[in-house]
């Protein structure tokens, strides 16, 4: 036998298995894929939505990537007959969905790591010790620094 054959001893039913686990895995990389092409890392989106107007495009952005990936799992459901790349797609995007919105409720939040130089209340003005006394800037370039 050729091409693997010889990995799958219960015939058919091995076959669908690697399909599904294909099908599963395809279609939650494929929302990555979605998201890196149209959003900014969640690290950059919560250091670098400082306004309104900025949050308004990121969950723009992200529903761009969720309508993207989404539409993609249901024709590869559609063409496979078959509910793993729905399943793939809705955990991985919820998952992102969840990791985005954190980012941006973050970068609003007093202590958030907005780069808004205190502009809009996020972060102290040039990197100056928060309560903890630590500056963000000293906990970025040296984690050990004790924050």
């Amino acid at each position: 036998m050729a091409g693997g054959d010889e990995f799958l001893g219960g015939g058919a039913t091995d076959v669908r298995r690697v399909g599904a686990a294909l099908m599963f895995v395809g279609a939650g990389t494929n929302v990555y894929d979605a998201f890196s092409a149209v959003m900014s890392s969640p690290w950059s989106t919560e250091k670098f939505t400082d306004d309104p107007e900025a949050e308004r495009m990121a969950r723009e952005y992200v529903r761009h990537a969720m309508v993207i990936s989404g539409a993609y799992a249901l024709v590869g459901a559609w063409l496979s007959r078959s509910v793993w790349p729905i399943i793939g797609a809705l955990g991985v995007g919820g998952y992102m969905w969840w990791l985005y919105n954190r980012a941006l409720c973050r970068s609003q939040a007093p202590e958030g790591m907005s780069l808004a130089g205190g502009q809009n209340g996020n972060a102290p003005p040039n990197g100056a010790a928060p309560a903890g006394g630590v500056s963000y800037s000293e906990v970025f370039w040296n984690p050990q620094s004790g924050a």
